[in-house]
């Protein structure tokens, strides 16, 4: 039996996480939500994740706060993480690299690119 594959969105743009949702159950997946950072860690406890979208900048913590988090975790530490941000110094990026995240997308985001990711992570998650 294929369950659908869990994200959940951290990011406090509404209006982006409504569209990046939307998109998201049209392809398939099942869609949680967090829109800050204390969101985000107790969310990807309860809903058990199977990859997340994280923003670096928003409320209550940033997006790096949030990595450092789930990555000392042990029930979370191996969860995909693809960061979606506005934020496109290299020094940022390759601060985020070293918690081995899956992909690092500059806002606006490429939709289709972004899927072509995820779907190759889904690959991944599958032989898991």
């Amino acid at each position: 039996m294929d369950r659908k594959k869990k994200i959940l969105i951290v990011d406090d743009e509404k209006d982006w996480v409504r569209m990046l949702s939307t998109r998201l159950q049209h392809e398939g997946y099942q869609v949680g939500v967090a829109f800050d950072a204390i969101q985000a860690v107790t969310q990807t406890m309860d809903l058990k994740p199977d990859l997340l979208l994280l923003d670096l900048m928003m409320p209550a913590g940033s997006g790096i706060g949030v990595l450092e988090n789930l990555r000392e975790n042990v029930k979370a530490f191996n969860i995909p993480v693809i960061v979606l941000t506005g934020i496109s110094d290299k020094q940022t990026k390759e601060a985020v690299e070293k918690f081995g995240i899956s992909g690092y997308f500059v806002k606006p985001v490429d939709m289709d690119k972004l899927i072509e990711l995820i779907e190759k992570l889904k690959e991944v998650l599958i032989k898991q």
